[in-house]
Protein backbone atom coordinates (compact mmCIF):
# COMPACT_ATOMS: atom_id res chain seq x y z
CA UNK A 1 0.00 0.00 0.00
CA UNK A 2 2.35 2.46 -1.25
CA UNK A 3 1.36 4.31 -4.23
CA UNK A 4 -1.96 5.87 -5.59
CA UNK A 5 -5.34 4.83 -4.41
CA UNK A 6 -7.84 4.28 -7.41
CA UNK A 7 -11.63 3.44 -7.66
CA UNK A 8 -12.82 -0.27 -7.40
CA UNK A 9 -13.53 -0.25 -10.91
CA UNK A 10 -10.25 1.34 -12.14
CA UNK A 11 -7.15 -0.90 -11.51
CA UNK A 12 -3.42 0.06 -12.43
CA UNK A 13 -0.52 -2.62 -12.57
CA UNK A 14 0.73 -4.88 -9.77
CA UNK A 15 3.91 -4.50 -8.82
CA UNK A 16 6.17 -7.64 -8.15
CA UNK A 17 6.99 -9.14 -4.73
CA UNK A 18 4.06 -10.57 -2.19
CA UNK A 19 2.90 -7.18 -1.20
CA UNK A 20 0.30 -5.41 -3.44
CA UNK A 21 0.70 -1.86 -3.82
CA UNK A 22 -3.02 0.10 -3.18
CA UNK A 23 -2.44 1.01 -6.82
CA UNK A 24 -3.80 -2.37 -7.48
CA UNK A 25 -6.36 -2.84 -5.54
CA UNK A 26 -9.92 -0.87 -4.91
CA UNK A 27 -10.35 2.08 -3.15
CA UNK A 28 -12.60 0.31 -0.57
CA UNK A 29 -9.97 -0.94 0.92
CA UNK A 30 -9.19 2.76 2.57
CA UNK A 31 -11.39 2.41 5.12
CA UNK A 32 -13.33 4.07 7.81
CA UNK A 33 -10.81 3.01 11.07
CA UNK A 34 -11.81 0.83 13.92
CA UNK A 35 -9.82 0.24 16.91
CA UNK A 36 -9.14 -3.12 18.19
CA UNK A 37 -9.44 -6.83 17.26
CA UNK A 38 -11.56 -7.95 14.39
CA UNK A 39 -14.62 -8.50 17.05
CA UNK A 40 -13.71 -5.00 18.49
CA UNK A 41 -14.53 -1.33 17.63
CA UNK A 42 -16.30 -0.50 13.96
CA UNK A 43 -16.95 2.79 12.89
CA UNK A 44 -20.59 4.07 11.70
CA UNK A 45 -21.01 5.96 7.87
CA UNK A 46 -21.79 9.20 9.77
CA UNK A 47 -19.89 9.24 12.73
CA UNK A 48 -15.94 8.39 12.38
CA UNK A 49 -14.23 7.66 15.62
CA UNK A 50 -12.79 10.90 16.82
CA UNK A 51 -8.41 10.22 16.14
CA UNK A 52 -6.26 10.02 19.60
CA UNK A 53 -5.35 12.63 21.40
CA UNK A 54 -1.89 12.33 21.36
CA UNK A 55 -0.70 8.44 20.20
CA UNK A 56 1.85 9.70 18.02
CA UNK A 57 4.55 10.86 20.90
CA UNK A 58 8.06 9.60 21.79
CA UNK A 59 7.80 8.15 25.29
CA UNK A 60 11.41 7.37 26.60
CA UNK A 61 12.19 5.23 22.82
CA UNK A 62 11.79 2.24 24.81
CA UNK A 63 10.85 -0.31 22.33
CA UNK A 64 7.77 -1.03 24.17
CA UNK A 65 6.54 2.81 23.93
CA UNK A 66 7.68 2.64 20.30
CA UNK A 67 5.65 -0.27 19.51
CA UNK A 68 2.53 1.24 21.31
CA UNK A 69 2.80 4.72 19.95
CA UNK A 70 3.15 2.78 16.77
CA UNK A 71 0.37 0.73 16.51
CA UNK A 72 -1.43 4.19 17.38
CA UNK A 73 -0.05 6.06 14.68
CA UNK A 74 -1.47 3.33 12.70
CA UNK A 75 -5.08 3.91 13.42
CA UNK A 76 -4.87 7.17 13.91
CA UNK A 77 -4.09 7.64 10.18
CA UNK A 78 -7.49 5.26 9.00
CA UNK A 79 -9.47 7.49 11.41
CA UNK A 80 -7.81 10.65 9.96
CA UNK A 81 -8.79 8.88 6.11
CA UNK A 82 -12.38 7.61 7.83
CA UNK A 83 -13.37 11.43 8.85
CA UNK A 84 -11.44 12.83 5.27
CA UNK A 85 -13.59 10.57 3.15
CA UNK A 86 -16.89 11.11 4.21
CA UNK A 87 -16.44 13.82 2.08
CA UNK A 88 -13.28 13.16 -0.42
CA UNK A 89 -11.66 15.87 1.64
CA UNK A 90 -7.80 15.56 1.00
CA UNK A 91 -6.96 18.60 3.01
CA UNK A 92 -7.79 16.73 6.54
CA UNK A 93 -4.87 17.69 8.42
CA UNK A 94 -5.10 14.71 11.00
CA UNK A 95 -3.93 12.85 7.16
CA UNK A 96 -0.21 14.67 7.68
CA UNK A 97 -0.29 13.86 11.66
CA UNK A 98 -0.26 10.36 11.41
CA UNK A 99 0.98 9.66 7.85
CA UNK A 100 4.15 11.18 6.28
CA UNK A 101 5.75 10.14 2.75
CA UNK A 102 4.47 7.22 0.35
CA UNK A 103 1.67 6.68 2.55
CA UNK A 104 0.31 10.59 2.79
CA UNK A 105 0.41 10.83 -0.63
CA UNK A 106 -1.26 7.13 -1.14
CA UNK A 107 -4.31 8.90 0.97
CA UNK A 108 -4.48 12.02 -0.53
CA UNK A 109 -4.12 11.16 -4.05
CA UNK A 110 -7.29 8.78 -3.12
CA UNK A 111 -9.63 11.53 -1.63
CA UNK A 112 -8.15 13.61 -4.82
CA UNK A 113 -9.66 11.04 -7.22
CA UNK A 114 -12.29 10.51 -5.61
CA UNK A 115 -14.09 13.95 -4.86
CA UNK A 116 -12.90 14.89 -8.88
CA UNK A 117 -15.21 11.28 -9.43
CA UNK A 118 -18.16 13.03 -7.00
CA UNK A 119 -17.84 9.90 -4.92
CA UNK A 120 -17.40 9.40 -0.83
CA UNK A 121 -16.69 6.44 1.28
CA UNK A 122 -18.79 5.22 3.99
CA UNK A 123 -19.28 2.36 6.11
CA UNK A 124 -16.84 0.37 8.45
CA UNK A 125 -14.61 -1.72 8.49
CA UNK A 126 -12.60 -4.00 11.20
CA UNK A 127 -9.05 -3.87 12.28
CA UNK A 128 -6.42 -6.26 14.29
CA UNK A 129 -3.03 -4.21 13.82
CA UNK A 130 -0.01 -5.87 15.59
CA UNK A 131 3.65 -5.00 15.42
CA UNK A 132 6.10 -8.00 14.12
CA UNK A 133 9.06 -6.00 13.89
CA UNK A 134 10.96 -3.25 15.22
CA UNK A 135 14.47 -1.70 13.68
CA UNK A 136 16.58 -1.70 15.42
CA UNK A 137 15.80 -3.93 18.21
CA UNK A 138 16.34 -1.36 20.67
CA UNK A 139 15.49 1.99 20.54
CA UNK A 140 13.75 1.60 17.35
CA UNK A 141 13.75 3.94 14.46
CA UNK A 142 10.76 1.86 12.59
CA UNK A 143 8.22 -0.20 13.22
CA UNK A 144 6.42 -2.99 11.27
CA UNK A 145 2.99 -4.02 11.89
CA UNK A 146 0.58 -6.45 10.38
CA UNK A 147 -2.90 -5.90 10.29
CA UNK A 148 -5.97 -8.38 8.86
CA UNK A 149 -8.39 -5.95 7.69
CA UNK A 150 -12.24 -6.55 7.19
CA UNK A 151 -13.65 -4.55 4.09
CA UNK A 152 -16.56 -6.53 3.59
CA UNK A 153 -18.96 -3.44 5.28
CA UNK A 154 -16.80 -0.87 3.36
CA UNK A 155 -18.54 0.56 0.47
CA UNK A 156 -18.58 3.77 -2.13
CA UNK A 157 -21.15 6.51 -3.06
CA UNK A 158 -21.88 8.86 -5.41
CA UNK A 159 -21.44 12.34 -3.61
CA UNK A 160 -25.11 13.36 -5.07
CA UNK A 161 -27.29 10.92 -4.93
CA UNK A 162 -26.02 8.50 -2.04
CA UNK A 163 -26.61 5.92 -4.61
CA UNK A 164 -24.18 2.95 -3.98
CA UNK A 165 -21.27 2.89 -7.02
CA UNK A 166 -20.65 -0.69 -7.09
CA UNK A 167 -21.17 -3.61 -5.37
CA UNK A 168 -18.16 -5.52 -5.78
CA UNK A 169 -17.80 -7.20 -2.18
CA UNK A 170 -14.82 -6.70 0.32
CA UNK A 171 -13.43 -9.06 2.74
CA UNK A 172 -10.58 -10.15 4.68
CA UNK A 173 -6.75 -8.44 3.64
CA UNK A 174 -3.46 -9.16 5.10
CA UNK A 175 -2.24 -5.66 5.29
CA UNK A 176 1.82 -5.04 6.12
CA UNK A 177 2.64 -1.17 7.29
CA UNK A 178 5.58 0.86 8.16
CA UNK A 179 5.51 3.38 11.10
CA UNK A 180 8.52 4.99 10.97
CA UNK A 181 9.79 7.82 13.63
CA UNK A 182 9.46 11.19 12.19
CA UNK A 183 11.12 13.59 14.45
CA UNK A 184 9.97 13.44 17.94
CA UNK A 185 6.29 11.99 16.52
CA UNK A 186 5.37 8.13 14.94
CA UNK A 187 4.13 8.31 11.27
CA UNK A 188 3.01 5.46 8.99
CA UNK A 189 5.26 5.98 5.80
CA UNK A 190 4.10 3.07 3.69
CA UNK A 191 1.79 0.53 3.49
CA UNK A 192 0.45 -2.66 1.12
CA UNK A 193 -2.08 -5.15 1.01
CA UNK A 194 -2.61 -8.39 -0.08
CA UNK A 195 -6.00 -10.20 -1.94
CA UNK A 196 -9.03 -10.85 -0.42
CA UNK A 197 -8.95 -13.91 1.70
CA UNK A 198 -5.34 -13.90 2.85
CA UNK A 199 -6.15 -13.55 6.90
Amino acid sequence: MTTCIIHKHHRAGRPGGRWAHLAALPVGLILVAAIGACDGGEAGEDAPPAAPASPTGLDGGSTASSEEAALASYRGMWQAYAKAGLTADPQEPDLARYATGQALSTLTSGLTNLRKDGKVIKGEYRSAPQVVGASPSTAPTTISVQDCLDTTGFLTYKAATGALVNDIPGGNRAVRATVARDGDVWKVSSFGAQEVGTC
